[in-house]
């Protein structure tokens, strides 16, 4: 009977010692080639990275299974998946904080005190100063997203770039809009 638990034992460490040597072969052909792709997808080093270790982590959790016949495609599958997780989070953040164009604050031009239309006056001027100030892609993204009320996956498709891109510039768009004193209506 020990004879037969040492055998199971030696069975068992030379198992995972195999099963760990194919782990680590996975991470030396992957780590380049995921780091890469998820810098693309994210537009960031410091991202990618996080992703390339969370994926990496949940690989060796898994571990060497044998019903998974491609490591790399799981891999790249993974990848893709934490990237729209992270856009929709990322997104789904934006939009509590957003303010659409049309909440802010404008008194009618035709009525009122003429401070009052000196003042909308001025708030206009703030916004379009704000608005040319900001990188032509960030402000193409934020009116196209705000005044011609074009979806996210649109606007990325019309410029070329991630929808996880669009929501920044978009974001970037509504901050600077904020830090320069631009007022928005409450909901």
């Amino acid at each position: 009977m020990a004879v037969a638990v040492e055998s199971m034992r030696g069975l068992h460490d030379a198992s995972a010692t195999l099963a760990g040597q194919r782990m680590i072969d996975v991470f030396r052909g992957l780590d380049g080639p995921l780091r890469a792709f998820l810098t693309q997808q994210t537009r960031s080093q410091d991202d990618a990275e996080d992703l390339v270790q969370e994926i990496f982590l949940r690989l060796w959790r898994m571990g060497a299974r044998s019903e998974i016949r491609s490591l790399k495609a799981f891999a790249f599958k993974m990848a893709c998946n934490m990237v729209k997780d992270r856009s929709r989070r990322t997104y789904t953040r934006m939009m509590r904080q957003a303010v659409p164009a049309g909440d802010i604050q404008l008194s009618d031009m035709g009525e009122g005190e003429p401070s009052s239309v000196v003042q909308s006056l001025q708030m206009l001027g703030i916004v379009a100063e704000t608005l040319a100030r900001l990188r032509p892609a960030t402000r193409e993204a934020f009116v196209l997203y705000r005044l011609e009320a074009c979806p996210h996956s649109q606007i990325a498709a019309r410029m070329g770039i991630s929808v996880s891109m669009v929501e920044k510039h978009v974001s970037q768009a509504n901050l600077a809009l904020r830090n320069a004193g631009v007022e928005y209506m409450q909901r």
